[in-house]
C-alpha cells in the first residue's frame, strides 16, 4: 500500500514521485556513461559501477547505528537480500550491459523498461496484493505504448542491428540471446523492486538494505572478474574507460538511493511507471548529446510519456504515520 502523509502533514506521495523522477534521471545518466564502455567486459563494468554506491551507503549505515537506535536486518532477510543482490547484479546489470554492445541502448532500454513495467505490475498484484486502479492501468498502457514507439523510432539501434546482421561473422543466435538477456534483465528488475518493498516494510533501514545489496554485488562480481581475468585486459583498465564506469556508478548511486526511498512510499507499479520516463530521457539525451536525428516517432513517444504520467493519479487512502527513514 502507498503512504500519503506524515503526522506533520508532509505530502509523501509527491515526495515519492519526486524521488522516482530523480531515480529515473540517475539511471538515464548511468546509461549514457555505460554506453561509452559497451566494448569493455560487462562484469568488470558492473563491478566498478558498484563502488560509488558502497562509498555512499556504508558511511550512512555506520552513522545511523552510532547515532540512531535501530535494529539491523534479521538473518533470514540478510540471506534474501544477498541472493537478490547476486541475481540482480548478474542477471540484471551484467546482462543489460552485455546487451548494449549487441543491440544498442536505443533498443535495450525500451525493451527492458517495457518488461519491467509488466513484471512489476504482475508481482505487485499477485504477490503484494496491491491491485492497480483502472487509472493506473491506463497509465501503464500508455507508457508501455510510449516505450514501444520510442523503440520503433530508434534509428541508430536498427542501423546497428542491420550492420550486425549483414556482417558475415555475425551470429543471429547471439543477437537473439542479447534480446533475451534484456528481457531477463527487465524481469529481474521487476522482482527487485518488489523484494525491496517487502523488506523495507519490515522496518529494515534504507542504508542497511542498500549496503547489503551493494557490498554483496561488488564482491560477487569482483570474484567473477578475477576468475575471467577482466582486470588483466588493457581496454578494461584504460583511464578514460574507468572514468566512464565511475561516472556511471555515481549516477547509479544517486538513482539507487532514490529508488529505495521512493519504493517505500509508492507501490511497485507506480514507481515503475515513473521510472519508465527513462525511455524518453534516453531519446532526448541521444538527440542532445549524441546528435541523433529527431524523428516523429521520438516526439510521439515523448508526448505519450508525458500523457501517461499525467494520467497516473494518486489513490485515495488513509494517512500513514510511517515516516521515511
Amino acid at each position: 500500500m502507498e503512504q500519503h502523509t506524515t503526522p506533520e502533514g508532509v505530502d509523501l506521495y509527491r515526495r515519492g514521485i519526486l524521488l522516482g523522477a530523480v531515480s529515473s534521471i540517475g539511471y538515464s545518466g548511468a546509461n549514457v556513461f555505460l554506453r561509452a564502455v559497451d566494448d569493455c567486459d560487462p562484469v568488470w563494468v558492473s563491478c566498478i559501477k558498484a563502488i560509488p554506491t558502497i562509498l555512499v551507503v556504508f558511511p550512512w549505515l555506520v552513522w545511523r547505528y552510532q547515532k540512531v537506535e535501530s535494529k539491523f536486518c534479521p538473518p533470514k532477510l540478510v540471506l534474501g537480500l544477498v541472493l537478490l543482490s547476486m541475481a540482480s547484479h548478474f542477471l540484471g546489470n551484467v546482462g543489460f550491459q552485455w546487451s548494449l554492445n549487441k543491440i544498442g541502448i536505443s533498443l535495450a532500454v525500451p525493451i527492458c523498461l517495457g518488461v519491467l513495467i509488466v513484471t512489476g505490475a504482475l508481482v505487485d498484484w499477485w504477490f503484494l496484493k496491491d491491485k492497480p486502479s483502472r487509472r493506473t492501468m491506463w497509465s501503464m498502457a500508455i507508457l508501455v505504448t510510449a516505450v514501444v514507439v520510442l523503440s520503433t523510432g530508434g534509428k541508430e539501434a536498427f542501423a546497428q542491428l542491420k550492420r550486425t546482421l549483414e556482417d558475415p561473422d555475425s551470429n543471429p543466435y547471439l543477437l537473439a540471446l542479447a534480446v533475451g538477456a534484456v528481457i531477463v534483465s527487465g524481469i529481474n528488475y521487476g522482482f527487485f523492486g518488489a523484494v525491496i518493498k517487502v523488506v523495507g516494510n519490515r522496518d529494515v533501514s534504507q542504508p542497511a538494505i542498500m549496503t547489503i545489496i551493494s557490498v554483496t554485488g561488488f564482491l560477487f562480481l569482483l570474484v567473477i572478474s578475477a576468475l575471467n581475468g577482466s582486470w588483466e585486459v588493457e581496454r578494461n583498465l584504460e583511464s578514460e574507460h574507468l572514468l566512464q564506469m565511475t561516472l556511471a556508478g555515481i549516477c547509479n548511486a544517486i538513482a539507487f538511493v532514490a529508488l529505495v526511498s521512493a519504493i517505500k512510499i509508492l507501490s511497485v507499479t507506480r514507481y515503475n511507471l515513473v521510472n519508465a520516463s527513462q525511455a524518453a530521457l534516453g531519446a532526448i539525451t541521444g538527440a542532445v548529446i549524441f546528435h541523433e536525428p529527431v524523428s516523429a516517432w521520438m516526439v510521439g513517444g515523448i508526448v505519450l510519456t508525458v500523457v501517461g504520467l499525467m494520467v497516473m493519479k494518486r489513490n485515495k487512502g488513509p494517512s500513514s504515520k510511517h515516516k521515511i527513514e
